[in-house]
């Protein structure tokens, strides 16, 4: 039994909380925030030992591993300071805010026997796997073009989280904060590296004075010659299902994924948790690709990595895979800086 504590009590550290409790061979057994009531409810729902400061839950000799599940720009401290405790870690996207940060994690990491995952809950939805299979033995040839689109409400995430989670200096961006998940699948799904990006942008200005991308696209070469093309919106409007699609068009086929749309049609005058923390009456789609306690792709992933510490395996995505996530995102936003194409610079092996 691998026993689980919970590092962040916002809506995505009480969705791995709650799926922690439902995955054979782990037992959720402390919980962390820096809000008393967080906690305090965390210890009633989950019946986990509860801590506000994260180190003393790192001390606490009964846990094994932690989910890393904090606003962005405390990871690295955290997942540092976790390894060298000796705790296996799954740390949520980005890995880190900084390219010194995300290299010392590197370093950090493979340094040390404990294992490692980066949460890319794409990875693991079935409709992923059975493409990545079906890719794998050749069924629509060589991969010529790949298009995702990542289309969401921010006005949720902003009432959820604070305007921060898009503030570039604390979250990220849009850019950092959530795109790491499309490159990440580009990578995973075509075995190929993405060498050049060229990025536009939408951005406004937050009331902390800050700039937000509320919109961009970017189109990219992978080695090979082969291309992408991707683009975001968090400019849904409030209760909007997440609209996630991505077309593989290769030399004798393609394949054509709807992650959030494709499989559920609800129509509810009660409300639905459509998307985590958020309840939608009326028609909408269901996300339970990526967050379904049966079989979305967060649980999968779960269960993966647990299987992976049971069984002594080395974890993918890993810290390699989570910090070119990231350099790639640092090229998209140094080509709308500059305006031109930049090459992606991995600092990695």
């Amino acid at each position: 039994m691998v026993n689980v504590g919970v590092i962040g009590l916002g809506w995505m550290g009480n969705v791995h909380c709650r799926l922690a409790q439902k995955v054979e061979g782990c037992q959720l057994v402390a919980v962390c925030d820096v809000d008393p009531e967080k906690v305090r409810a965390a210890e009633a729902r989950y019946k986990a030992r509860g801590y506000q400061d994260y180190r003393q839950l790192l001390e606490d000799p009964g846990v094994d591993a932690v989910y890393v599940v904090t606003p962005q720009k405390f990871h690295y401290q955290i997942v540092k300071d976790a390894i060298e405790a000796g705790k296996h870690v799954l740390c949520e996207k980005p890995l880190a805010l900084t390219q010194e940060e995300a290299n010392d994690l590197r370093r950090i990491v493979g340094q040390s026997d404990r294992k490692f995952i980066i949460c890319f809950p794409a990875r693991f939805a079935v409709s992923s796997q059975e493409a990545k299979e079906l890719i794998e033995d050749g069924a629509i040839g060589d991969i010529l073009y790949v298009r995702g689109n990542f289309r969401f409400t921010m006005k949720h995430h902003q009432e959820l989280h604070g305007e921060w989670v898009f503030d570039r200096n604390q979250g990220g961006g849009l850019i950092l904060e959530a795109s790491v998940h499309l490159w990440d699948f580009i990578r995973w799904l075509t075995s190929k590296e993405i060498t050049s990006v060229f990025a536009v942008a939408h951005e406004r200005h937050a009331t902390s004075g800050s700039r937000i991308e509320d919109n961009f696209a970017a189109v990219a070469y992978l080695e090979g010659g082969s291309i992408a093309c991707i683009d975001m919106s968090g400019s849904f409007p409030s209760s909007s299902a997440t609209d996630k699609r991505f077309e593989i068009i290769g030399s004798e086929g393609f394949i054509y994924i709807d992650e959030f749309r494709n499989y559920m049609t609800i129509s509810s005058e009660i409300g639905i948790d459509a998307n985590p923390g958020q309840k939608v009456k009326g028609l909408t789609h269901k996300d339970f690709m990526w967050h379904s306690d049966v079989e979305g792709g967060v649980k999968r992933l779960q269960e993966y990595f647990i299987r992976c510490i049971e069984k002594d395996l080395c974890p993918e995505p890993g810290v390699e895979d989570g910090a070119r996530a990231c350099e790639i995102t640092w090229a998209v936003i140094k080509s709308l800086e500059s305006k031109r194409l930049e090459e992606v610079r991995y600092c990695g092996n």
